[in-house]
């Protein structure tokens, strides 16, 4: 006979792992440093490529200004300021990063805490029933032995 506790157990872990197969589950097999060390990396990479394409972009809405002017530009410190302006971009958004990913790994394992209780608590159901048939078979032969 099916016992509803333990298969409204069983439906709510399969509904965790259907909402939470590629976060919480993923996000738990790796270790936190590890996890935050990939978000900063993926975060460079990223902010790198975007303040490239906006170097660009801006290069390219003031052309006229940059052709007119290039024998009187001085390169040094533009370039120190376009590098400061990059340190600066990059540790904000570093910052962020590491925040976020800090948040998500914490409540990914606060998840997974949950998960494993609720996984103890189903495994605890099928203990009691095969403790319970055991009882109920041993009983039976007492009975017929009588």
């Amino acid at each position: 006979m099916i016992d509803e506790k333990r298969l409204y157990q069983m439906i709510s872990l399969a509904r965790f792992e259907n909402k939470n197969r590629d976060k919480a589950l993923r996000i738990s097999r790796t270790y936190q440093n590890d996890y935050i060390a990939m978000s900063l990396l993926g975060n460079f990479v990223l902010t790198t490529v975007a303040y490239i394409l906006a170097l660009v972009l801006f290069a390219m809405y003031n052309m006229n200004f940059l052709l007119a002017n290039l024998n009187d530009l001085n390169f040094r410190p533009m370039l120190a300021v376009v590098i400061i302006v990059y340190l600066i971009v990059l540790g904000v958004f570093s910052v962020i990063s590491y925040t976020r990913a800090k948040l998500r790994y914490v409540r990914a394992q606060a998840r997974m805490a949950e998960y494993q209780r609720q996984l103890r608590r189903l495994y605890k159901m099928y203990k009691d029933e095969e403790q319970l048939d055991t009882i109920r078979k041993n009983w039976g032969r007492k009975n017929r032995d009588e």
